[in-house]
Order: structure tokens, then sequence, then C-alpha cells
């Protein structure tokens, strides 16, 4: 996603929010949770899915996958050659749920230092 893509879901992601939100006492708790659901949103939105999008060639990606024997959920990186995950086996494809951009889940450093 980039910048603009972001504000505008960000933007349709709060007015969901608020449609649904159920109000707590005062206006500071329905900021937290306001805020709360807005860092949750941000979290999950670099995620895709498998066989939602082709991934980037050659861009390193951190991969969620189940173990087909422990059903236990495993992360690995790894970058997709323009044809398959390089480093994957096909019984590590079979258990691809989604991947993450590296440089989507990393801040961008435009904070100030103090």
């Amino acid at each position: 996603m980039n910048r603009e893509q972001i504000k505008e879901a960000a933007a349709k992601a709060s007015e969901d929010y608020m449609e649904n939100a159920l109000i707590m006492s005062g206006p500071r708790g329905s900021y937290r949770k306001g805020f709360m659901a807005g860092a949750d949103w941000r979290i999950n939105s670099v995620w895709h899915k498998k066989h939602t999008v082709i991934p980037d060639a050659g861009r390193p990606a951190l991969l969620e996958l189940k173990d087909p024997d422990s059903h236990e959920i495993v992360y690995k990186m790894d970058s997709y050659s323009g044809y398959e995950w390089r480093e994957l086996t096909h019984y590590e494809i079979a258990g691809l749920i989604r991947f993450a951009y590296i440089d989507e889940l990393l801040p961008e450093g435009k904070e100030d230092a103090e």
C-alpha cells in the first residue's frame, strides 16, 4: 500500500469503527478504544492472504505458516522469485497463510530522536 491508499483505508476503517463502536464512559475511554482499534487495523493492514496478491519478486517478506504436523503457527523470512518462494519447500508452501513485506512492518524512521 502506498501512503494515499493507507490514508483512504484508515479513513474507511475509522468510519466502520465509529458505526459499530460501543461508547465507553466519557470521551477518554472512547479515544482509547478508538486508538487501540486504529493500531490493530494498522498492524493487520500490511498482511496479504495467500492467493490474493502476487508477491513482488525479490522483496523480503515475513511469511506466516501453519505447520501441517503440529498445527502450530510459525514465521519465516523469504522472498518471492517471480515464480515461487525461494526458501520454502512444497510442504511449507501448503501451510502458507499470509505474508507481509518487511519494509511495511518496520517504522519509517522519520520520528525525531529526543
